[in-house]
């Protein structure tokens, strides 16, 4: 399930909790808010344009699965709870801001609201949110006097926030997370809010296993595989199995089998068990721009590289050790043109010599 075509026709209602951070001598904990949050229509609006406009952003809403279904859980509150008071959803957002407020177990986490509401699609799905809105301090001209404006949240221009969205599906919910500093560089996302706060895991969603085993395997073969031919061979290989296998299934394991053999393999295969035991469909939602733009660096000394892709270097050939010997066996493929190009790194001679 996706959340592409996310259309929301109501937020029934709506809580915001206050999240004190952690300093160097008090823990985070959470002050609330004792009545629902009152607002017009065009308020309403403009936060249902904000909710959609993140969750329907495939590269930072992912779909995960519940993990902690213990009794203070927010699963066990979505599951069991029937929260059809106002009292009731008074005491569970209670519940969950302090959960919030505990999982800022480091000083660097920042505070902010914690907004907690319910709606529903228009497709007539119950729908059930929390928001971690970091606060912003902006600024606005009033005649010829500059205000500034403290705490302001769920800014345009500003994603400082995180949405944990749990939309109902017959007698059970699907979580899903938005995180705005989730990038194509991070290789998972904020944990403190999708583990620690939520109870969700991201172990199973495939598109990030699918971003996250290519990357860990293109850093495994530049890291540990030294001759440049065989290399950028594997890293050929890697692409062609991200491009081209039919299967639709990426197997870390038969990876291994296929490339890897020797010490080389072992070190690979403590990767796979640890992070990839299991077979997982392929998703380049994540990685489809980066197959296209890859680019692959040789080394050929402590500062020079030579750069280009996968194909472009393909034919290139880093002979270390330019003996007499070696000299006498390509001359025939230089003669003949076979050999386009040398590249000739000499010592450099010392300034005192």
């Amino acid at each position: 399930m996706n959340l592409t075509n996310l259309k929301i026709k109501n937020i029934n209602r709506i809580l915001a909790h206050t999240i004190h951070p952690k300093t160097s001598t008090v823990d985070a904990y959470a002050s609330y808010m004792s009545k629902l949050l009152e607002f017009e229509a065009a308020e309403k609006l403009i936060l249902i344009s904000r909710l959609e406009e993140a969750l329907i952003n495939s590269k930072k809403t992912f779909q995960l699965e519940f993990e902690d279904k213990s009794d203070d859980s927010i699963y066990k509150i979505l599951h069991e709870e029937q929260i059809i008071e106002d009292s009731d959803f008074y005491t569970n957002s209670k519940l969950l801001a302090d959960d919030l407020a505990e999982a800022h177990f480091r000083v660097k986490l920042p505070g902010g609201f914690c907004l907690i509401g319910e709606g529903e699609s228009v497709d007539n799905e119950y729908f059930f949110f929390v928001i971690k809105a970091e606060l912003q301090e902006v600024f606005s001209i009033e005649g010829t006097n500059l205000k500034l404006i403290k705490d302001v949240f769920l800014s345009p221009a500003k994603d400082f926030y995180k949405i944990g969205f749990f939309i109902k599906t017959g007698s059970n919910y699907i979580p899903f997370m938005y995180d705005d500093q989730f990038s194509m560089q991070k290789k998972d996302l904020t944990e403190y809010f999708y583990g620690k706060f939520l109870g969700l895991t991201t172990d199973r969603n495939d598109t990030l296993k699918s971003k996250n085993f290519f990357q860990d395997t293109k850093s495994f073969i530049e890291t540990n595989v030294p001759n440049s031919k065989d290399r950028i061979g594997l890293l050929k290989a890697l692409t062609v199995e991200y491009r081209e296998e039919a299967s639709g299934v990426l197997s870390p394991k038969g990876f291994s089998e296929k490339y890897f053999e020797g010490s080389l393999k072992a070190k690979f295969d403590k990767i796979v068990e640890t992070k990839y035991p299991l077979s997982f469909t392929k998703k380049l939602e994540l990685i489809d721009k980066g197959l296209e733009l890859q680019r692959l660096s040789i080394p050929l000394s402590y500062s020079l590289v030579i750069s280009g892709s996968s194909d472009s270097l393909e034919g290139i050939e880093i002979i270390d050790d330019p003996t007499e010997a070696k000299m006498e066996e390509i001359e025939p493929e230089i003669n003949s043109g076979v050999i386009k190009k040398i590249v000739l790194l000499r010592e450099r001679k010392s300034d005192t010599a």
